[in-house]
């Protein structure tokens, strides 16, 4: 804005950042994050830099290496990665961070769309993509917010030209009440390994993932790494895309109902 109504109206952004956990691999494909007013991010990103130098020091945090011991967690004890993640728990918590989830079931997705000529169609992270942007629009729309939200993602080489190509349409089919909630310009696409509010998101992401999939086998839920007594606070958007919901993207992309066969 010119002055003076850049110094006489507060303006207030959202940012999130957001992650996908073994995105291309069934039985779940799944992408997480986090929202918060954009100035709450710099202090985030300082504390958990703070905890990444803390010994054992490591110098970037992904989920599966955490989970497995491996990578930046090579040589680790368990009782010290458990250690670290309390504190990246207890540091989420405390910043009052919003979560969200995507997670669409390979079973439900592939009759649908993984068939389809067009490789953009078959990309389950495209249909996540828009999803969980969607599905915050549609939280905030409900809540009386008024911000917007600048979308951060981690930088998918095969998947961005076709987001990108996409988003201006996206946009443009999007209700007036939800795409006032998202910037013009489209989201970015930057590396986890250097910022860490997208290492934030892989946790999310991971961690989700991977306890819905125990569920999805007839599991139990595995107990989170940093105690159940961690994280109890931590509020989530979560949504897990049913039939009903796909087959009416379906119909949304392609202006008819999928056809149904046995």
């Amino acid at each position: 804005m010119a002055e003076p109504a850049r110094t006489s109206r507060a303006i207030a952004m959202l940012r999130a950042y957001i992650d996908d956990s073994h995105m291309g691999q069934p039985p779940l494909y799944t992408l997480g994050g986090w929202v918060a007013p954009a100035s709450t991010w710099e202090p985030f990103s300082n504390a958990w830099r703070d905890i990444l130098r803390m010994k054992p020091r490591i110098e970037y945090f992904k989920f599966d290496e955490a989970l497995s011991l491996d990578g930046q967690f090579h040589g680790i004890t368990e009782a010290s990665r458990d250690e670290k993640l309390r504190l990246m728990i207890n540091l989420i918590e405390e910043t009052n961070l919003l979560g969200l989830v995507s997670m669409i079931p390979h079973h439900i997705f592939d009759p649908l769309f993984g068939r389809h000529p067009s490789r953009y169609v078959r990309n389950p992270y495209i249909l996540s993509f828009f999803g969980i942007i969607a599905k915050l629009a549609s939280h905030m729309s409900l809540s009386s917010e008024e911000d917007k939200v600048e979308f951060v993602f981690d930088d998918q080489p095969h998947s961005v030209k076709q987001v990108l190509d996409g988003w201006e349409k996206f946009k443009d089919c999007a209700p007036a009440k939800l795409r006032k909630f998202i910037t013009e310009h489209p989201p970015q696409f930057l590396d986890d390994k250097n910022v860490v509010a997208l290492q934030a998101a892989d946790l999310h992401a991971g961690w989700a993932r991977m306890r819905n999939e125990s569920a999805f086998r007839g599991k139990g839920a595995p107990e989170p790494l940093w105690g159940k007594e961690r994280g109890e606070r931590i509020r989530s958007l979560i949504q897990i895309w049913d039939e009903e919901s796909c087959s009416t993207a379906f119909e949304e992309m392609f202006g008819f109902k999928p056809p149904r066969s046995t």
